[in-house]
């Protein structure tokens, strides 16, 4: 996928990521450092607005609070639980390809990091009540909206046949098909 094809492909780091995938087959390391530096901006600006008394939703706490938690704790476990079937720091960073992953989680989801890490931080915004934690968690599904796709060509080039049936039994989000 071109950036042309995705407004959201014109984001450097996204573009570069891209890039790499299309012209490398895998992220370069600088590459990776970027992603993951953009995640602990994109973490601590929720850990901050998490904190802010005056963007707080008007719904009662109580309820926010125990349905928050629940979904914010779903959430880490289904990213930590796609998380530890890769094989190395490597893999999971995208430097270095591995073998289709299709088992354990994966036969839920394509994107259980990517599902589990959105719902945890959303989890997170609707337990304080944080309407800042919450739109800077869909601005993170908006930027994951555009990645998956590229993700997903680079995954067919690698695995062909094996990942095409693999999308038509598994969705992108959660799920089996038929």
């Amino acid at each position: 996928m071109t950036p042309g094809g995705n407004p959201a492909l014109r984001l450097p780091l996204l573009a570069r990521m891209a890039n790499d995938m299309s012209h490398h087959g895998s992220l370069r390391r600088s590459t990776a450092a970027g992603m993951w530096a953009a995640y602990s901006a994109h973490t601590a600006l929720v850990t901050w607005s998490l904190g802010r008394q005056p963007a707080r939703l008007r719904i009662p706490a109580r309820p926010a609070q125990v349905a928050g938690a629940a979904i914010s704790a779903a959430g880490f476990g289904l990213c930590i639980a796609g998380m530890r079937r890769f094989a190395g720091v490597e893999e999971l960073t995208g430097t270095r390809n591995q073998a289709l992953l299709t088992a354990g989680v994966y036969r839920f989801s394509r994107n259980p990091q990517y599902l589990g890490y959105l719902a945890a931080l959303a989890g997170a915004g609707l337990s304080r009540r944080s309407g800042a934690a919450l739109l800077s968690t869909a601005v993170l599904a908006f930027a994951y909206s555009a990645w998956i796709p590229v993700e997903e060509q680079h995954m067919s080039r690698l695995y062909g046949r094996d990942y095409s049936d693999y999308c038509r039994r598994t969705r992108r989000w959660w799920g089996r098909r038929g």
